[in-house]
């Protein structure tokens, strides 16, 4: 692809924390998929209709991989999007990621999860009573968010408790931009096969323990727990403090779901659904050319679908804007779609449904100490080259 076509950046896209996006809501009204520059200076496809991303999702000429890597378009100066990229290294994309998804499908099912219950309820409330402990104000992201999404994490996952900070701190380098990222990336790497080894030699009853024992080369088992661990805890952190900065910040949703615990499920679907007006882009690839909406991507272009503002498309969702915890279907794309529907999920659900049943419980006086707009989101607007579209910070007081 070219790079001397003056194109909208996916920069200047970007939304404020929890607030509207009227020029992304633009592009959406007049049409489905744009032509756009990536912040490494390579053009995508960013594709911001709800019908077309889910038609997308399920074409077979559509995956995560390029069948040349080092040549790839990127979204971001980030290793793990470079590694996904060439996951498959010439095996077919579709074949093993239903394989890879079969191995993992039944550590996250409703069964599993039912039964890790308890557990996830009773690792959230020991959290919640270690932030009572701690003297308001409090920003909510470092001192609970992040832990509390990391601790759920590595108990499933199997990650021995004194290696969980370590962890952190690996997790953080790789979701940052640049330099700084390669390197992490390699150290958590390191970590991984290491850890991988040791559950070779001891297995237990956890995910890592099982990916290890389904008879996978070493490279493939090192992938698929770097992407779960990658794609699972911020990700999660992020929903937390958004999901509680709109609780904060609208009365009225605060009181209804205070009102009726029962109203607790829709409550997270909706948050999850208005979580950002835009900017949940990943990269996908075309490995053929594809015809939609009247352009022509050609095999081997960078393909954007931007789940978070396809949550509000008013072509599927009625009255998108309106924040509503009985909304029936809410069938948003969050969680992506088709054979890409995030595996985790009912796990983030899980924790989600705990944890703001927990925080509201243990604090009734539960407030936000500073203004929404004073918000800054973990990618750019407080300083830093980070790819999660987090707050940076999250002061509360109770």
């Amino acid at each position: 692809m070219t790079t001397s076509e003056e194109l909208p950046t996916l920069a200047s896209l970007r939304s404020p924390v929890l607030g509207d996006n009227p020029y992304l809501r633009k592009l959406q009204a007049e049409r489905p998929i744009w032509r756009v520059r990536t912040d490494t200076g390579d053009e995508g496809w960013l594709v911001v209709g709800y019908p077309e991303i889910k038609e997308l999702m399920l074409d077979k000429r559509i995956g995560r991989t390029h069948p040349n890597p080092a040549e790839a378009a990127q979204l971001a100066d980030n290793p793990i999007f470079s590694m996904i990229a060439g996951v498959a290294a010439g095996r077919d994309e579709h074949e093993l990621h239903a394989a890879f998804r079969a191995l993992l499908i039944p550590h996250f099912s409703h069964k599993k999860m039912q039964s890790l219950k308890p557990r996830v309820e009773g690792i959230v409330r020991g959290m919640v009573d270690e932030l009572a402990a701690l003297t308001p104000p409090v920003d909510l992201q470092t001192a609970f968010s992040l832990p509390v999404s990391l601790k759920v994490l590595c108990e499933l996952m199997g990650v021995p408790e004194d290696e969980r900070d370590l962890l952190g701190e690996l997790l953080d380098h790789v979701h940052e931009i640049g330099e700084h990222a390669s390197a992490g990336q390699a150290e958590f790497i390191r970590y991984l096969m290491g850890l991988a080894a040791r559950k070779r030699e001891n297995p237990a009853d956890d995910v890592i323990s099982g990916i290890c024992q389904a008879g996978l080369k070493d490279s493939d088992v090192t992938n698929i727990v770097c992407m779960l661990l990658f794609a699972g805890h911020e990700s999660v952190a992020t929903h937390i403090g958004n999901g509680v900065a709109r609780l904060l910040t609208r009365p009225d949703l605060l009181t209804e779901v205070r009102a009726d615990p029962s109203a607790m499920a829709g409550a997270v679907e909706e948050l999850l659904r208005t979580a950002n007006f835009g900017g949940g882009a990943q990269p996908h690839y075309a490995h053929e050319d594809i015809e939609i909406c009247g352009v022509t991507i050609r095999a081997g272009d960078l393909v954007l679908p931007d789940f978070a503002i396809a949550n509000f498309d008013e072509r599927s969702f009625a009255d998108p804007d309106r924040i509503d915890f009985g909304r029936k279907p809410n069938q948003h794309l969050t969680f992506a779609h088709g054979a890409w529907h995030c595996v985790g999920a009912p796990l983030a659900r899980l924790e989600l449904n705990a944890v703001f049943t927990a925080l509201l419980e243990k604090f009734p006086g539960l407030t936000l100490t500073t203004t929404l707009e004073r918000l800054n989101r973990a990618d750019g607007d407080d300083g830093t080259d980070r790819l999660a579209a987090s707050i940076s910070a999250l002061p509360v007081a109770w």
